[in-house]
């Protein structure tokens, strides 16, 4: 139980710390290794610092785009066993930062040769939001 209250007064103190910085981080690339590196030491806690070694280590944070924090990861596989398995988290302790954010793991050979990473988020997030106005009204 102690540990627990520990881990949301350090959480609570680093998103505290977030809002702070927030004017000071309007370039989207600074802003998405901040953010990265709180996430990061939130999922060594959560994870357990083994898990966090063999999946989040060699994560780089890119950029945020549209609302989104772009993740680079080593490889294809390493991209779809995280977002299998740890999306869902990641996403979880970005919205207690930020409640607009969510997270895209990307690897490096897919960022390099894939079109302008801008323009699929930005036709991805158009059409969810389409669809999450349809849900609503229908």
């Amino acid at each position: 139980m102690k540990k627990n209250r520990n881990l949301k007064s350090r959480w609570t103190q680093r998103q505290a710390r977030l809002k702070e910085k927030s004017l000071n981080l309007a370039h989207p690339v600074v802003k998405a290794s901040y953010i990265w590196s709180i996430l990061s030491e939130q999922l060594c806690d959560v994870l357990g610092p083994e898990v966090h070694h063999q999946w989040f280590k060699q994560v780089k944070p890119t950029v945020i785009s549209h609302n989104v924090l772009i993740l680079e990861v080593p490889n294809h596989f390493s991209a779809q066993w995280i977002h299998t398995h740890y999306h869902e988290l990641v996403d979880v302790l970005l919205s207690v930062m930020d409640k607009k954010l969510t997270s895209f793991f990307v690897s490096q050979s897919e960022r390099h040769h894939a079109p302008k990473m801008a323009d699929v988020l930005t036709e991805s997030t158009t059409s969810e939001v389409k669809r999450q106005t349809e849900d609503e009204q229908g």
